[in-house]
């Protein structure tokens, strides 16, 4: 039988489950709370329910059905639920030989956490100090089956009855934690009060009943529970809520030369808008936070609040604008075409480039393939997903041509001397970057002031400066002088 999920009931929060469910559910005796104990479900049957009631079984169905528990004891109920899974973890990761540590799903958990924590209002970085506690516990409890089954004390579940890692265990271990908080905030008074302090001692001593965690590992719990503060909410006022959190948080893509990429030498993020950011994040006396994102998600990411604002190299557009404000532009510039060296003089016009055998490269959700899809008639449009490693795909031959901004043209070139610009003195359009931003005033004439500074003060031409030297970047501040080849001049693009 499967690991996953636990059965409580047949009716919870508005879900009803099939019949076959029903026949699974324990008639032996109940828990404390008055709940029956739960039995483990064939894999068999989860299949054929579905999949939003089998994720949220674990933890949508724990708290409810302590209808007479306060709201203290329905917390720690849902944190030995969660803490219960990492049976499951381990055996799935024993079973595939992987590691217990794993720094990029413990990063991403953290992320999820932050997230979570601001939209329920809860001070994100106490939030983050309580998740990275749980992950500390939860590798002990990894590892204590793990030694378990090694040693003999307890069999190894039969290789069926593993749940899925990716499919099943982390999908219920995110609904997990996202029940935690709301529980946490809901639970505030009671934890809150010193005369529930001891009690509450007492009660998580009795509800987390984890063999492996001793009453001190449980009572570092409460205290990282307890340390979670409370966030004031500045609805509409972004620049007020950014300097009381004293953090400011930056989407960036990472993938968009001169502008955001992961430096080869140091793996950190660097760039152009990386420097220009951490200019920013100084004038306010802010802490900066990257928050990864991506060009299909961009206006989502923004929408769902994932970060404050976005530095990219992002071009300023109708479509975004509707959703999002810009900044002033801090650079101009248009599209123009690279290919390898030895087609350059083949393909130096639009019209000998739009050919039914030539094959152009875009990276889905920018600037190139809406470019391309409105302008190209004849020739192959051919989708590739890793903008950091589409160039390659031209000089491998696996396509002929990319239209993209000049700036990033001029940098391939450089990087890359199979590759040149087939028409280096062209714009096809013209196109002004910006900063996105939420749609707060207040907040955009902050960025526009500061940005108005340090184009004053010639720290904007210095930090492209680093970034490109100065005869280029001469002309590339002032390349919206050129005539773009097409009739509208102000035509807009993306990235």
């Amino acid at each position: 039988m499967a690991m996953l999920p636990y059965i409580t009931n047949c009716k919870i929060v508005g879900v009803h489950a099939p019949s076959e469910l029903c026949a699974y559910r324990s008639t032996g005796p109940t828990n404390d709370y008055g709940v029956k104990n739960p039995l483990r479900v064939p894999k068999s049957e989860i299949s054929r329910w579905s999949f939003k009631f089998t994720l949220i079984l674990l933890f949508l169905l724990a708290a409810p059905l302590l209808s007479h528990a306060d709201e203290s004891e329905r917390l720690f109920y849902l944190i030995n639920q969660r803490l219960t899974l990492m049976k499951d973890v381990a055996a799935y990761k024993y079973s595939h030989h992987i590691a217990i540590d794993n720094p990029q799903r413990e990063n991403e958990v953290i992320r999820q956490a932050r997230d979570c924590a601001r939209r329920l209002s809860l001070q994100p970085d106490s939030v983050e100090a309580f998740f990275r506690l749980q992950i500390e516990l939860a590798k002990i409890v990894q590892q204590g089956w793990i030694d378990t089954w090694q040693s003999g004390e307890e069999p190894f579940p039969d290789q069926t009855d593993i749940a899925s890692l990716h499919d099943e265990i982390r999908p219920s271990l995110n609904l997990g934690g996202e029940k935690i908080l709301q529980q946490i905030s809901r639970a505030w008074p009671e934890l809150e009060s010193d005369r529930s302090f001891e009690s509450n001692l007492k009660r998580i001593e009795h509800l987390i009943d984890n063999p492996f965690l001793t009453d001190a590992m449980k009572h570092r719990i409460l205290f990282s529970i307890i340390k979670i503060h409370k966030q004031p909410v500045f609805t509409g006022q972004r620049l007020k809520q950014i300097l009381h959190d004293g953090v400011l948080r930056i989407g960036t893509t990472g993938d968009y030369q001169p502008f955001s990429y992961i430096n080869s030498v140091t793996g950190q993020l660097d760039g152009i808008d990386i420097a220009l950011a951490t200019e920013l994040a100084r004038s306010l006396e802010v802490r900066l936070v990257w928050e990864k994102t991506t060009w299909p998600t961009l206006l989502p990411d923004l929408a769902q609040d994932r970060f404050d604002m976005a530095m990219s190299g992002i071009t300023r557009t109708l479509e975004r604008q509707r959703l999002a404000f810009f900044s002033t532009p801090y650079h101009q510039g248009g599209k123009t075409a690279i290919a390898r060296c030895s087609d350059a003089s083949q393909l130096n016009s639009l019209e000998k480039t739009d050919q039914p055998n030539i094959r152009i490269i875009v990276n889905p959700g920018g600037s190139n393939e809406r470019w391309a899809r409105q302008h190209i008639e004849k020739a192959q449009i051919v989708l590739y997903p890793d903008n950091n490693k589409i160039f390659r795909q031209i000089i491998d031959k696996k396509a002929d041509v990319m239209f993209t901004d000049r700036i990033e043209v001029w940098i391939q070139q450089k990087a890359h001397p199979e590759l040149c610009a087939t028409m280096p003195d062209v714009l096809l359009n013209r196109a002004k970057k910006g900063f996105l931003l939420p749609q707060d005033i207040v907040f955009k004439e902050y960025i526009d002031l500061w940005l108005h500074q340090l184009t004053y003060t010639g720290q904007l031409r210095d930090i492209f400066e680093r970034y490109l030297g100065p005869s280029q970047t001469h002309d590339l501040l002032s390349e919206h002088k050129r005539q773009p080849m097409h009739a509208n001049p102000y035509e807009n693009s993306q990235p």
